[in-house]
């Protein structure tokens, strides 16, 4: 006996299959259950929240460790992040969870590059630069560094599009757009206001 929400045709073929010995081996239901949406919401939920955990760490830790620069840093990031978004609004793309770990990554990318550019001013600061002049080199000197490392991840972002499917499309999208963005916020969100900083507070010293 057929039973479920099959047709009357449907039924009939399926009977002519099983008689035929079409199919490899006698089929015997042991369990059976349904999935439904809720379990991929679930981990988007589950994706979501170790984004935000990251987020909140990533705050701490350059607030923490570069102290007002930091403060820049995660400005910048957060500009960064809602640049995404609405890059993705503006194609009308899904978030999926590929997508959710391409942003997270992005703002690694983008935490890494702030990193090269204080960590470039202290070495300025170290030889004895002025405040201003060390600022203005940091920012010169890591420009080479950062675009060598970000370019290299865009092109990997470029071949997952090409070669992959489905989800992995969607991470590469979301990642390339990220290595983007990440690039303008370091040299123009980053370096804007640490200018309008410098202009307004005329340094001495650079609290880094």
């Amino acid at each position: 006996q057929i039973s479920g929400s099959f047709t009357v045709q449907q039924a009939n073929d399926l009977a002519i299959l099983l008689r035929a010995g079409a199919l490899p081996a006698p089929l015997t239901i042991i369990e059976e259950r349904t999935v439904g949406p809720g379990l991929g919401q679930d981990s988007i939920q589950a994706g979501e929240l170790a984004s935000y955990v990251g987020a909140v760490l990533v705050i701490i830790f350059m607030s923490l460790t570069y102290r007002l620069f930091g403060f820049f840093a995660n400005v910048a990031v957060l500009i960064n992040v809602a640049m995404i978004f609405g890059i993705l609004s503006l194609l009308n793309a899904t978030l999926t969870l590929p997508g959710i770990a391409g942003i997270v990554l992005t703002v690694g990318i983008a935490v890494d590059s702030n990193v090269l550019i204080y960590e470039r001013i202290r070495e300025e600061l170290r030889a004895g630069r002025s405040a201003i002049s060390a600022i203005d080199a940091g920012f010169q000197r890591a420009l080479a560094t950062i675009l060598d490392s970000n370019i290299t991840t865009f092109i990997a972002a470029v071949v997952l599009f090409y070669v992959g499917t489905g989800p992995v499309r969607g991470f590469a999208v979301t990642f390339g757009i990220g290595i983007i963005t990440t690039l303008f916020t370091a040299f123009t969100v980053t370096r804007l206001i640490v200018a309008l900083w410098v202009r307004w507070k005329r340094p001495q010293t650079v609290p880094i």
